[in-house]
């Protein structure tokens, strides 16, 4: 639903805090507990953490703040369904948003980790990182703003004095 830009940072930057977070840990805890590519002895890297944290805060709120996506995510669920029919719309608009953004994300993070904090070669570990991480990282981003996005708009909305449209 059109929105004031304002709505839209504001929406953008609470949403994307949760992304972030929930992404954050899953790939730490993929890196140190499932693929062991980072060393688990000295336990949860929590400066790599944060780096990840506002590296990935950054870059989805960025994200969150270009209308094409959105227009994107719109037009693609319109062709298979409509408004009416609540969730369901709102689970087909996330497809392709969250697609996009767990593709760019996956990708940023899983080569800052490797490659620019790790001093990894970055063609095999960059892609070979990727490949890992990318289905837990679309599962999980796809549930915490299908579960979010409805009601932090709503709080975004109520924010910036921006009611929602009048649907007919």
């Amino acid at each position: 639903m059109p929105m004031k830009t304002s709505t839209r940072f504001v929406k953008a930057a609470i949403l994307n805090t949760c992304v972030a977070l929930v992404l954050c840990f899953l790939c730490e805890a993929l890196a140190l507990y499932v693929f062991k590519t980072a060393d688990a002895s000295n336990g949860w890297i929590w400066p790599m953490f944060f780096i990840n944290f506002v590296v990935s805060w950054i870059i989805a709120t960025i994200l969150g703040m270009i209308p094409g996506i959105v227009d994107f995510g719109f037009n693609w669920a319109m062709k298979r369904s409509n408004p009416s029919e609540g969730a369901k719309f709102g689970a087909l608009i996330n497809v392709p948003i969250n697609t996009i953004y767990s593709v760019i994300l996956c990708f940023i993070i899983g080569t800052l980790d490797a490659c620019v904090l790790g001093g990894a070669p970055f063609i095999p570990v960059a892609f070979i990182g990727f490949a890992q991480n990318i289905i837990p990282v679309w599962i999980a981003c796809y549930i915490v703003t299908f579960l979010l996005n409805g009601p932090i708009e709503n709080l975004a909305r109520k924010i910036c004095n921006d009611p929602a449209p009048q649907m007919h």
